[in-house]
């Protein structure tokens, strides 16, 4: 399979972050997923305990070689990273840039540079 859901039960603590990661792994382990969506609707607000487990789960995620898409993200949450400089955690694009997957268009009469 390559797409699955992965719930997060929620709100998350600080000390099941690695728990959750590992739940991620085997997961995407067992069904030898490509791309994660994470509802995250559960998971709680703009906090230290929720920035950690994003960041965690990102950082697991990469190490396996899969995608991870986020839904149900808290609307506090999401602008807390974007503040910190951290909105590509959840697929954000910082300013100046294009989101995720975009490419800016390029016209052939712009002189090269």
């Amino acid at each position: 399979m390559d797409e699955v859901l992965f719930v997060v039960e929620g709100p998350v603590r600080r000390a099941e972050v690695p728990a959750l990661c590992d739940r991620l792994a085997a997961v995407v382990r067992a069904r030898g997923a490509r791309v994660v969506t994470v509802d995250a609707t559960a998971m709680g607000g703009p906090g230290a305990d929720a920035l950690q487990a994003l960041a965690r789960l990102r950082l697991t995620a990469r190490r396996l070689g899969v995608e991870l898409r986020f839904v149900g993200l808290d609307r506090g949450l999401v602008g807390l990273l974007g503040w910190l400089g951290l909105g590509q955690v959840v697929g954000e694009a910082e300013e100046g840039e294009e989101p995720g997957g975009v490419e800016e268009g390029v016209d052939a009469r712009d002189p090269p540079v």
